[in-house]
């Protein structure tokens, strides 16, 4: 906001968090950036405003905050051929991190710039930069004796770029082995008639954990149970299936993230 402001732009506050009132405030005021979260971005499919309430004057749409899965980006890709799709990337400890994308379509992006290093530990981003937070107050600091910081993200590494992949509090172990929570939820995502999915582990007696799944249909038709799980046991490893199905909405919050 400060950014915008000290370079002559305009910040509008939207009156209401639904998707068209936002894309009507865009509209109104010939707003170019939309900062928003890939949850946004799902609602704004499941409601069909993309492409046709889409205003033309939206240049570049930003997401992160959490994580975008593949099959949504390029609906998006392909329905706003004339946007510029680009990953945000921060947080409280860092701020927000420079960010290039590998491509609109591409969930690779490359973090730094000056003063910012990365590496990765274990598949987990690492990340030292010269801006950041002193600590916390009577709290140990979330930064190690070299001032690296650990994100708890887990990625995938291609050259100089990563793809955030999920958190470590998103690693499901079942029987030993281990998997991400994301991985699941990119499978059911594809299945006909789901808009929004979330996979859990929980606790499990034999196994240690298993997977359940909560699904929200894109409309009232509904979806078959039964269907989903064939369909995924035909695409996951046996210790990834799900051993619930739940259908019902899955919880969004004031920012348009999954609770």
């Amino acid at each position: 906001m400060l950014h915008t402001l000290f370079n002559k732009g305009v910040v509008i506050a939207p009156e209401s968090r639904t998707v068209d009132s936002i894309l009507d405030t865009c509209r109104k005021y010939d707003v170019e950036v939309l900062p928003t979260t890939p949850t946004f971005l799902r609602m704004m499919l499941m409601s069909g405003a993309a492409p046709d309430k889409v205003p033309t004057c939206l240049k570049v749409i930003t997401y992160g905050t959490e994580r975008m899965d593949q099959p949504t980006l390029d609906e998006l890709c392909r329905l706003l051929p004339n946007v510029d799709f680009r990953q945000t990337f921060g947080m409280s400890e860092l701020g927000i991190v420079r960010v290039k994308s590998e491509a609109r379509d591409s969930l690779f992006m490359k973090v730094g710039g000056e003063g910012v290093e990365t590496r990765v530990v274990d598949g987990v981003l690492q990340i030292r930069s010269s801006s950041r937070m002193l600590g916390y107050l009577n709290a140990p600091s979330p930064f190690d004796a070299e001032d690296w910081y650990d994100t708890k993200d887990v990625v995938e590494a291609k050259a100089d770029y990563y793809k955030v992949t999920g958190r470590i509090s998103d690693v499901i172990n079942v029987g030993g082995l281990k998997f991400m929570a994301s991985e699941v939820e990119r499978v059911a995502l594809t299945f006909p008639n789901v808009s929004l999915v979330k996979a859990s582990p929980k606790q499990n007696p034999i196994t240690g954990q298993h997977v359940e799944l909560l699904v929200q249909p894109t409309t009232e038709e509904g979806i078959d149970k039964e269907a989903l799980m064939v369909f995924l046991k035909e695409r996951l490893q046996p210790h990834m299936v799900p051993k619930r199905i739940r259908i019902e909405s899955v919880a969004v919050g004031h920012r348009f993230k999954r609770s």
